[in-house]
């Protein structure tokens, strides 16, 4: 019994870490750099435009309400991006 736990809690941090690996560590980061065209560190609602997803879900990530989109922000919210482009 005490075997096959083992080996089922190595199966289980083997398949973890490989999910782990499979996500971006900072998608934020992708995403900032990838919409601050002019490379404020910060992503404005005209540079959000090019991204559908963001543009929508813009006034949920500028938690400070000014306008503008942080780093911190965007690490706040934990905007992630998958296949299916969405947000949590």
């Amino acid at each position: 019994m005490k075997r096959a736990f083992c080996k089922f809690i190595s199966c289980l941090l083997t398949f973890s870490s490989s999910f782990a690996m499979a996500i971006p560590s900072q998608p934020q980061d992708d995403i900032l750099q990838r919409l601050d065209k002019n490379a404020d560190g910060e992503i404005s609602i005209k540079e959000a435009v090019a991204d559908p997803i963001i543009l929508e879900s813009f006034s949920r990530i500028d938690i400070n309400g000014d306008g503008l989109i942080s780093r911190h922000e965007l690490t706040t919210v934990h905007v992630r991006r998958s296949h299916g482009n969405a947000l949590n």
